[in-house]
């Protein structure tokens, strides 16, 4: 709750109206059921400050990168990896995100895999 009492969900449904994407209702959500909106900014990688703008819809960065940090680690989403089969999409984006693993044939196909994948949104290896 911010320090009018007003909960993060009712923040985002006057800030967004009619066009509040599911995800971001996800985001207020998690806000309000945590102790602090400081530790799902945590759990997503961003700042509060960051999480702070998305509810209140003004936030000026690329929504579409907070949209998949929300889904990975709030939502649960999965992915379909043509290596692995269904993968949560936050393990997917940590593989992403990897060096190339020289100890390991199967992490050196998944790792060859997500160089060309459309879920490898700004990985280290893009």
């Amino acid at each position: 709750m911010s320090a009018a009492g007003e909960s993060a969900a009712a923040r985002a449904a006057a800030a967004w109206g009619d066009d509040l994407p599911g995800w971001v209702a996800a985001l207020a959500a998690a806000c309000d059921r945590a102790p602090s909106q400081a530790e799902v900014a945590r759990r997503i990688g961003y700042s509060p400050a960051v999480v702070s703008t998305v509810i209140k819809a003004t936030y000026r960065g690329d929504f579409t990168r907070v949209e998949a940090a929300v889904r990975a680690h709030l939502m649960g989403d999965t992915v379909a990896c043509p290596v692995l089969g269904a993968l949560a999409l936050a393990v997917c984006r940590r593989h992403a995100a990897a060096p190339f693993p020289a100890s390991s044939p199967i992490a050196a196909r998944v790792w060859q895999a997500c160089q060309t994948c459309p879920h490898n949104r700004g990985g280290r290896n893009r």
